[in-house]
């Protein structure tokens, strides 16, 4: 059978005579993907119809040698057999959720063995549409890797892309039907992110968040900084090199849980991304819910989740100069910045709580 027909999480327990659902949950974890798995996890937390088992691969995630295979310094290769190495046979689950189809490659026993998720956040289309960085194989073997994944995600019971533009991907590219691509955003605990409205009779003070300073539009936006007119201050969370100064502050060692993260946002007055390439960005998720103006660009899925105008300003990458225009205008009306900080509240509340899109998973 698979989940379609099968019922929802919140039903299944009463379905098994009051035994929970068990859910082997096989999850990337790395960078963004660690933000998606706790969200899950305090979801399944709440949920006592479901009972829980975790398999966190992250780039050190070694279950054989590295000198045992060929494959082992591949990460997608190594990943897929080590989560494949990990979950087993898969017959004491009633359901597997993978994230991404990175894990799956060699995951095709246990997905006939029980229904399953595949989440995607991009597909391997999309990282080459919307990363410029990202290098490609030569075509033969580009053609053999896209008729891999859509094996892949074609027998999977179904599909989560986690926006529109990752959907029409999994369906165009990969062959998914339709009806098997069900997409269902990531989410945050929007009450935790709630602060108090910002003051706009001080210094601006902007939040960048971006693992990679560089691939994220780092340098851009210090560029942008420079010309503006106003009085500023710049905080920059990362976990790579960035230059500081005597208005950059720099932080390399704070976590998505860090209270010190939550306070650099509930300090901010706007939130830059300009990065050169995305897939989705839960950072800026995480600046919706908290209240903040987004100025960001046009990557990937981000204009699904920035109303350009309405929550915040989107640019095309590597544009410094839209870009400072753009912070022009932030920095010149404190009104605007309430008006564009609440509307992307309310959006955020809408499209991205935790509560409202986690239970979607198990319908």
């Amino acid at each position: 059978s698979r989940i379609s027909t099968r019922p929802s999480m919140g039903e299944a327990r009463a379905g098994r005579e009051g035994k929970p659902y068990r859910i082997g949950f096989v999850m990337e974890y790395s960078i963004g993907h660690v933000t998606f798995t706790k969200m899950l996890q305090r979801v399944v937390e709440r949920d006592p119809s479901v009972q829980a088992e975790w398999f966190l691969i992250g780039p050190t995630t070694e279950v054989w040698p590295a000198t045992m295979f060929p494959f082992s310094r591949n990460y997608t290769l190594s990943a897929s057999a080590s989560a494949r190495r990990l979950v087993g046979r898969a017959r004491r689950f009633d359901a597997l959720l993978m994230h991404t189809q990175t894990l799956a490659l060699f995951m095709r026993s246990p997905m006939r063995k029980v229904p399953s998720v595949i989440s995607v956040d991009g597909t391997p289309k999309n990282i080459d549409e919307a990363w410029p960085w990202h290098q490609k194989d030569p075509w033969p073997i580009e053609e053999v890797k896209r008729r891999l994944i859509g094996s892949v995600l074609r027998r999977a019971t179904y599909v989560m892309p986690w926006n529109e533009w990752c959907a029409r991907s999994v369906v165009d590219d990969y062959g998914v039907k339709p009806g098997r691509a069900r997409t269902v955003g990531p989410g945050v605990d929007v009450e935790a992110w709630a602060f108090a409205p910002r003051k706009g009779d001080r210094t601006l003070r902007v939040l960048f968040v971006g693992g990679k300073f560089e691939q994220k539009g780092g340098p851009d936006l210090l560029l942008a900084l420079k010309a503006l007119d106003v009085d500023w201050e710049c905080d920059i969370v990362t976990r790579s090199a960035a230059p500081g100064g005597e208005r950059v502050r720099v932080h390399r060692d704070l976590n998505q849980d860090d209270p010190e993260l939550r306070a650099l946002f509930a300090a901010a007055d706007v939130f830059v991304l300009p990065t050169l390439g995305d897939t989705m960005g839960l950072a800026i998720i995480e600046a919706m819910a908290a209240g903040l103006p987004v100025v960001s660009t046009r990557t990937g899925a981000v204009p699904e989740v920035v109303v350009d105008g309405a929550t915040g300003i989107l640019v095309q990458s590597g544009d410094v100069a839209a870009l400072t225009a753009a912070l022009e205008r932030l920095a010149a009306s404190p009104e605007l910045r309430q008006e564009m900080g609440a509307a992307a509240r309310r959006r955020a509340c809408e499209m991205f709580d935790e509560r409202l899109n986690g239970p979607k998973i198990g319908r």
